[in-house]
């Protein structure tokens, strides 16, 4: 049997796919992460405990049918420090949501395993896994049968209007909403890096102000934020309006990346200083980082003309 170096499942479902020479890419698939892939030299310096948050990030991604991502020593650093630790109201929503992901029409049974399908909650433990389960089912939007070391869970009226209420398919949009300073001294910085980065990681870019509407324009921020798969807030310059735009995303549960011209991040208000921020000085800096960071934390999108 082999062990993820990720989750540390030793099981003879974990399987090694694919091992080359040194430096080269090795596939697994492991029950509870899913697809992946390490570089073999990973896998001689993986840590020795279990890494939950990865193993969740990356089941999440395999769910939503973004496969292949890639795990290094350096970025498994980066990914610890900028994926967001959900609570438990938002590790309930999110198991709702890939418990429908699996359904094919409604009063089907979904079967879990809760050995193996803790991380589609974010949750560390199967403990904590049936937890969410329990509580879904006692809020009405679950119906469950457990039947160790599987259960069977049901998607309830209840929760289909709770699913709808929430906008179940975010991971289908392909948007992402740009909130930022309209100043004319960062006009360049939106039509080059962050438009750069945003179009080569797979998606579209959209800024409020870059095409004509008749709306209210609060309106129509608001309704774009709702259409778009995340949210890029630069906070340079400190408008009031790009921390509004950035909140409303969090309230939404959209993903918020965080950016700021390095001259300006002592000014960064206290509210979000907690966030980690994309810090940059160049505007190749700022479209390499925010690349990088698209692919890491929301996947590789497709193509968008």
């Amino acid at each position: 049997m082999e062990t993820c170096p990720i989750c540390k499942l030793t099981d003879d479902q974990v399987v090694f796919l694919k091992i080359g020479p040194l430096n080269q890419l090795v596939t697994i698939n492991c029950p509870r992460c899913k697809q992946f892939n390490v570089t073999d030299l990973f896998l001689v310096t993986a840590p020795e405990k279990p890494e939950t948050i990865i193993s969740a990030w990356i089941r999440n991604l395999n769910e939503q049918g973004v496969e292949g991502s890639q795990i290094t020593t350096d970025t498994i650093k980066d990914l610890k420090e900028k994926l967001s630790n959900y609570n438990p109201r938002e590790k309930q929503i999110i198991l709702l949501q890939n418990i429908e992901r699996k359904t094919e029409y409604p009063g089907q049974r979904v079967m879990l395993d809760f050995r193996y399908d803790f991380p589609l909650a974010w949750a560390s433990t199967d403990e904590e896994f049936l937890y969410y389960i329990n509580y879904l089912q006692n809020r009405g939007f679950l119906d469950s049968h457990m039947s160790a070391p599987v259960f069977y869970v049901t998607i309830t009226p209840d929760g289909w209007d709770y699913l709808e209420q929430h906008d179940r398919r975010i991971e289908e949009r392909t948007q992402a909403f740009v909130a930022m300073s309209f100043s004319e001294d960062l006009k360049p910085i939106w039509e080059g890096p962050i438009y750069n980065a945003i179009k080569k990681a797979g998606y579209k870019p959209y800024r409020v102000d870059a095409e004509p509407h008749s709306d209210r324009i609060d309106f129509k921020i608001i309704a774009e934020i709702k259409n778009s798969r995340f949210l890029i807030a630069d906070v340079t310059e400190h408008k009031l309006g790009v921390y509004f735009e950035a909140g409303y995303a969090l309230g939404l549960g959209l993903p918020v990346i965080w950016c700021v011209r390095k001259d300006d991040l002592d000014k960064v208000h206290f509210d979000t200083r907690q966030y980690n921020h994309i810090v940059w000085e160049t505007e190749s800096d700022l479209e390499n980082q925010l690349y990088n960071f698209i692919c890491a934390i929301i996947g590789k999108g497709k193509e968008v003309p």
